[in-house]
Parts: structure tokens; C-alpha cells; sequence
């Protein structure tokens, strides 16, 4: 009867372990499928906020683009005539002539018109370039991007010939060249 009695209260503490077990199981097999619910929402939130940055930030793009349209000029190789730019002394001109192959991309030619009295020295910019879509327009996502400072004066009065490179992007493919934040490093005025 003693074997019997510890028998049953032995089945009956399994049996009670057994139950808790099942219902600690079930319980975290519950906030298992909460949070895996709650990081899945949290994904569809992140890719949704990443797409609202990159609106926020092209829109912001275009904005400080046709603030400062003066600023910039946009050339296309094979146009004829000159755009207007507004640098930090005055405004310039400059067209893009002689494109042609060189080493891994392609060089161009800035033919600058100074118009102010004065020679400019250092004068620094910011150049992008890239292709253009079948529209025409230009693909800003794809675009390439550099810092180019001039070696050469710009004579007062003159049309001056740069030559700058175009890294990675062949002849055939180049659709435009944007320039913009053109200032300068000094100036040379003419003597008596």
C-alpha cells in the first residue's frame, strides 16, 4: 500500500509538472508570436521611413537646386553657345567643348569667359556629370561627383581653355556636366 500511495503521489507530481511545463510552453510560444509580430511591423515601419528620408532629401536636393539655378550652369556636350554662372565675384561664362576618350573615363574642355576686369586665380568648383535618360534628363542618382581646382588664371577679357578629366564615364555616355560653388582664391588687377 506504502509503494502504491508513493506511486500515485509520484504520477501525480508528474502530472503536475507536466501541466506547468505545458502552460509555461504555451505562454512563451505566445510572446514568442507577439514579438515576432512586433518585428515585422517594426521592418515594414523602417522600410517605410527609409523611403519618407529619401523623398526628403531629393525634394531637398531640387529645392536648393532652383534656389540657386544662377549658381549653376549646365552644359551638354554638342550644344552650341555658353551658360551663365554666378560665382562668388561675378557672374562668368563657360561652355563644353572637345570631348573626347582619356584613360578610364573621358576629358572635357571648359572654355571660361572672365568678364570682370580683374584675372582670377584659384578658381575652385564643384563638377557633376553623368548620363541622361531617354528624356533628356539628367540621371542625378547615377551621377558622378568632383572638386576641381583651376592651375590656371582667368585672364580678364579672355576666353581661357581648361581642361579637366571625367573619371568613369566614357565619351558616348556623357550626357551632362553641372558646375556650381565656383569662388575663387585671389584676384590680379592690372598696373599703370
Amino acid at each position: 500500500m506504502k509503494i502504491q500511495t508513493i506511486f500515485y503521489g509520484f504520477l501525480i507530481l508528474i502530472f503536475s509538472i507536466s501541466c506547468d511545463s505545458q502552460e509555461r510552453f504555451s505562454k512563451f510560444e505566445n510572446r514568442i508570436t507577439i514579438l515576432e509580430d512586433s518585428l515585422s511591423t517594426l521592418g515594414e515601419q523602417i522600410i517605410y521611413l527609409n523611403s519618407e528620408v529619401w523623398k526628403l532629401n531629393r525634394d531637398k536636393y531640387n529645392r536648393e537646386l532652383f534656389e540657386n539655378l544662377d549658381k549653376i550652369a549646365y552644359l551638354n556636350p554638342g550644344s552650341s553657345g555658353y551658360s551663365t554662372i554666378k560665382s562668388d565675384l561675378g557672374v562668368l561664362t563657360v561652355s563644353l567643348e572637345n570631348v573626347r576618350p582619356y584613360a578610364n573615363g573621358s576629358q572635357v574642355t571648359l572654355k571660361w569667359g572672365n568678364i570682370l576686369n580683374t584675372a582670377i586665380d584659384g578658381l575652385n568648383m564643384k563638377i557633376e556629370y553623368g548620363s541622361v535618360d531617354e528624356t533628356g534628363s539628367p540621371d542625378n542618382e547615377n551621377a558622378k561627383s568632383r572638386e576641381f581646382k583651376m592651375s590656371e588664371s582667368l585672364k580678364s577679357g579672355y576666353w581661357n581653355n581648361v581642361n579637366v578629366v571625367l573619371e568613369g564615364i566614357r565619351p558616348e555616355n556623357l550626357g551632362f556636366v553641372r558646375i556650381r560653388e565656383v569662388y575663387h582664391s585671389g584676384i590680379r588687377l592690372s598696373t599703370n
